[in-house]
């Protein structure tokens, strides 16, 4: 997956510090940008990342007509994992 990304260093870098400083405390990291600069491919690499530490890694990837569900979403994100999610 790194080997695709190319000319994004510093954006790696910063998924890169984010994992390493997200075993302390809660956090958040935003990927925004304009359609078509590249943000699923970096999202991807952070997942894949994250999973590479032994991060445990919910994730879905809802459609656009899901979107007026805001919690919809956490329904499949938590269904098979809520109870030791729920911690």
């Amino acid at each position: 997956m790194m080997n695709r990304i190319v000319g994004r260093d510093d954006e790696v870098g910063a998924l890169l510090r984010f994992l390493d400083g997200a075993t302390s405390k809660p956090g958040a990291l935003e990927l925004v940008g304009d359609a078509g600069i590249g943000k699923s491919v970096l999202w991807e690499a952070g997942v894949a990342l994250a999973i590479d530490r032994s991060y445990r890694v919910l994730s879905c990837r809802p459609v656009e007509s899901e979107a007026r569900f805001s919690y919809a979403v956490l329904t499949e994100l938590l269904a098979h994992d809520f109870d030791d999610a729920a911690d």
